[in-house]
């Protein structure tokens, strides 16, 4: 499953599933993931700390991806 982060667009209870219904946090979607999965991030600033919710998210066997451009 592919979900997708948008701080800009997103909201959290979109179902992030496509870029139009994006997530708006990374947290939040770390949280509906699966190992295996992919989490895709739309440029942009985020609030909470970036580089240490990627570590997370990989540590439980997630892919991070980027997705568009600013």
């Amino acid at each position: 499953m592919t979900w997708y982060v948008n701080p800009k667009t997103g909201i959290d209870s979109n179902d992030g599933r496509n870029p139009s219904s994006a997530f708006k946090t990374l947290a939040h979607a770390v949280g509906a993931a699966k190992p295996g999965d992919t989490i895709m991030l739309a440029p942009g600033a985020y609030d909470q700390d970036l580089p240490q919710q990627v570590s997370a998210a990989r540590a439980l066997n997630l892919t991070i991806g980027v997705v568009g451009a600013e």
